[in-house]
């Protein structure tokens, strides 16, 4: 492809077929121009004002850069910002156990010795998270900090991997893989889903910014601006299914529906509809498991 365009720059210079008004007009070499001519800060700004330029040139190629300069964002986001409300994470946490052991106790079908090993584990995970509260900077509790860009890599990947097969093989189209990662992880500068990686308020840049002084007020991580909110007081399936209809997992959704259209060179409805189809499939998983995780807790 390189070549091809090397070629046609080339033998192109001084043809009005291949320039207009000192602009490329043949496709490949308009998406290189693109490339090279569009900022980084410039793309993020189109991608929260004008997301139908964001992904200009993404679908003629792209680098490791213009994948590894949100994900680094989108990262530190993801470290930074759970720090300010931290002490609101370990107080959950500890509710949490403090239901999973009211659970086991009222139990009277649990044998004593299941009891005591369960009460023991329990025992164990308390003192590790008093641990991590009085001491985050030790070795042992900053691991965890390791796991962040790899599981950022792996949850963006899989659903990269996901609008691939519908874009390749249900559109025919040829976009290769780290074009598509890319998209998909300029969209995480705004909102992204973070239950995989056990961070409920998501794991969008702009989400967290947004959420992290809520979060402080209110002094809970169940924080979504969604309709769930009318089902606060419930812990239903329809309730952990409708707070993914999250106001930022929309905005995020659609702005990668615009990406799709853009690098298969769709209507944005249709882009949309492409995204949002295996997005509720994924949402809808993850609801049900989220209410099942409730009910083993109690």
């Amino acid at each position: 492809m390189i070549a091809d365009v090397i070629t046609k720059v080339v033998s192109g210079i001084g043809s009005p077929s291949t320039y207009k008004n000192d602009t490329y007009t043949d496709p490949q070499l308009q998406g290189v121009y693109l490339m090279e001519n569009i900022s980084f800060l410039q793309r993020i700004v189109n991608l929260f004002f004008t997301p139908s330029r964001a992904f200009d040139g993404i679908a003629e190629g792209v680098s490791y850069k213009d994948w590894l300069y949100p994900m680094i964002i989108v990262m530190l986001g993801i470290v930074i910002l759970p720090l300010f409300f931290r002490d609101v994470s370990f107080y959950e946490a500890d509710e949490r156990l403090a239901r999973v052991e009211r659970s086991i106790a009222n139990n009277p079908d649990m044998p004593e010795e299941t009891k005591l090993q369960v009460q023991e584990n329990m025992a164990e995970a308390r003192q590790k998270i008093d641990d991590s509260r009085d001491n985050p900077f030790a070795l042992r509790n900053l691991w965890g900090y390791l796991l962040v860009p790899v599981m950022l890599f792996v949850m963006c990947a899989f659903f990269a991997a996901i609008l691939l097969m519908v874009g390749n093989f249900g559109m025919g189209g040829k976009i290769k893989f780290f074009q598509m990662f890319t998209m998909v992880m300029l969209t995480y500068l705004i909102s992204g889903n973070g239950m995989f990686m056990n961070l409920t308020p998501g794991v969008g840049t702009l989400e967290l910014i947004v959420k992290t002084p809520l979060i402080i007020v209110k002094e809970s991580t169940n924080m979504f601006l969604s309709p769930g909110l009318i089902f606060d007081e419930l812990d239903t399936f329809l309730k952990h299914f409708i707070n993914q209809f999250d106001i930022f997992k929309i905005w995020g959704v659609i702005v990668m529906g615009f990406g799709f259209a853009k690098l298969y060179n769709k209507p944005t409805s249709t882009g949309i509809i492409a995204v949002s189809l295996p997005w509720l499939i994924l949402v809808a998983i993850g609801g049900a498991l989220m209410r099942a995780n409730s009910l083993g807790m109690g």
